[in-house]
């Protein structure tokens, strides 16, 4: 073997292998950082719009059923035996909104509602909506009287303690059912239970025309988050709670405000003559649709590399974090207030 063959690498070519080599290394690696943050942002804002969708899923899904009274909807008033006019148990008021502006509630929040843990954040709005939790059951047999007991299917969902609507084309009673006997037979009688019944009277004999339905008041408001620290939730409290949970339940992460503007229809005709915020609504009988407006945030800080300035309800603010926000908006109407 000759000296030229068994020389090997200069000092030269294996400077200019090894610059090439990180060269090589250098680009790969950007690209593979460029690749994780596109992928990071990306998944980030998938996940801010999949809140957003399920926020709207929720707040459309009980808006829309609002002041349910059966086939009839607004034309029937219906008798409200219930033993107690406390806030849960106002379901002659199908949906209010609260406002605040810094200053307190307009109109004032109930105590059972300022009381929760955590509690309503001031600056957001809160909402609360009276409607049907599920699907009617059919009765299949007539009452006996007024003060009959209701007969539905056996082996149904529903349980002493419910609170129920019991309605036709042609009337409805709100009661809170005392007994459920296996066979499906449901009690009401008057004095037991909380709220419990002012009467057993319903004002009317049901027949298998009519169907029963679970009664829920639920709240929905903006409170900080316990899933993500130091970021702000959707919450939801619902009463009765039919899946036994009775606190708040912390629903999607990434809510930073909501504001409610409220469709009253001022001459009869089944449409919104005004929108208006919560604290000037003048009778929450004639809403008949819901602007909702809601700012969602990125649970992470670090998804922008500066600051991203947003306008919302209006206004165009630069926040001091770096965290990307999507304003969303959405009109609902009250399925039970327009023809």
């Amino acid at each position: 073997m000759t000296a030229a063959r068994s020389r090997g690498m200069s000092l030269v070519e294996m400077m200019v292998w090894i610059a090439v080599s990180l060269i090589i290394v250098s680009v790969i690696g950007a690209i593979y950082l460029n690749t994780k943050q596109v992928t990071r942002v990306t998944d980030t804002i998938s996940r801010l719009q999949e809140n957003g969708r399920f926020v709207m899923h929720l707040l459309d899904r009980d808006v829309r059923m609002a002041g349910f009274r059966g086939c009839n909807g607004g034309s029937i008033t219906p008798v409200n035996v219930l033993g107690s006019a406390a806030y849960p148990y106002q379901f002659n008021i199908g949906i209010v909104g609260y406002h605040d502006a810094g200053s307190g509630w307009s109109p004032a929040l109930d105590a059972s509602i300022t009381s929760l843990v955590p509690p309503p954040l001031s600056g957001r709005d809160v909402i609360t909506i009276r409607h049907i939790d599920g699907a009617g059951i059919p009765l299949i047999a007539t009452m006996s009287a007024t003060t009959g007991d209701v007969q539905v299917s056996a082996g149904t969902a529903l349980t002493a303690g419910d609170l129920l609507l019991i309605a036709d084309c042609g009337a409805a009673a709100i009661f809170q059912a005392t007994a459920v006997a296996g066979g499906g037979l449901i009690a009401h009688e008057a004095g037991a239970g909380t709220p419990g019944n002012s009467t057993k009277d319903l004002g009317h004999v049901f027949g298998s025309d009519a169907s029963v339905y679970r009664l829920v008041t639920r709240t929905y408001y903006v409170a900080a988050s316990v899933i993500q620290a130091g970021t702000n939730a959707l919450w939801s409290y619902s009463n009765p709670n039919y899946d036994g949970r009775s606190a708040p339940e912390e629903m999607v992460e990434g809510v930073e405000q909501i504001v409610y503007q409220f469709g009253e229809d001022t001459d009869g005709d089944h449409a919104a003559n005004r929108y208006l915020g919560a604290g000037t609504v003048a009778n929450w009988d004639n809403v008949v649709s819901v602007k909702a407006q809601l700012l969602l945030a990125t649970v992470r800080d670090n998804a922008a590399t500066n600051p991203q300035p947003y306008t919302f309800n209006g206004e165009t603010t630069t926040p001091t974090d770096r965290r990307l926000r999507s304003p969303l908006t959405s009109m609902i109407t009250l399925r039970n207030r327009v023809p």
